[in-house]
């Protein structure tokens, strides 16, 4: 296939030959099947955008609970996490920032949910160490010092509740709005959650 760029600016694409056109049937027929609505889509995983009384979200890390360095900060609970505390700090800041960063496998997943009022958030912590579901009036840093680089700490972390590994925790009489939530060990660990009257 090959792009041209027209006057108005938008792309144009014409194919070389039948093969061309051929290649393209089989990659479209390989990812045919039924399409699913993005609403169905948001259902099944949870996923930003997702509506409705009950909506999920995932505290999410990879630490490798074959390195012993995190032993003493609580270790790892993964079966098959794939990242060692030196990846971890590497990633902690950039040279382009001069705030935390951190490391994009400890995540909010999705990091942006919709729900009706009245309606549930259920959060699950499916990483390998300790994270919290923290509400905060801003965004800001944790509890934990050395992983606040440049971030005034959210004064709602000094009294955050721990999610162990593999514990559930649910967000119940939100109100309508925007309510923000972060992880006050990790903060980059952020959510947005979007109360909504139900649609009628």
């Amino acid at each position: 296939m090959a792009a041209n760029l027209d006057s108005g600016s938008s792309f144009r694409w014409r194919l070389s030959s039948w093969s061309g056109v051929s290649a393209l049937a089989l990659v479209l027929g390989a990812c045919g099947g039924t399409q699913s609505s993005s609403k169905e889509m948001a259902g099944a995983r949870g996923t930003a955008g997702e509506r409705g009384a009950e909506g999920r979200i995932a505290m999410r890390d990879d630490c490798d609970p074959t390195d012993p360095s995190w032993a003493p900060t609580g270790g790892c609970t993964l079966k098959d996490g794939d990242v060692n505390l030196n990846e971890f700090n590497a990633l902690l800041v950039s040279p382009l920032s001069a705030s935390t960063v951190g490391h994009p496998a400890w995540r909010a997943e999705p990091s942006y949910l919709k729900v009706e009022v009245g309606g549930t958030v259920v959060v699950q912590n499916t990483g390998g160490r300790i994270h919290t579901f923290t509400e905060v009036a801003q965004f800001g840093g944790g509890r934990v010092p050395p992983l606040n680089v440049g971030l005034v700490p959210a004064p709602e972390c000094a009294s955050a509740i721990d999610l162990p590994a593999g514990a559930t925790q649910k967000v119940n009489g939100l109100r309508t709005g925007n309510h923000r939530f972060q992880c006050c060990i990790h903060p980059w660990m952020r959510a947005l959650v979007k109360v909504k009257q139900e649609d009628g």
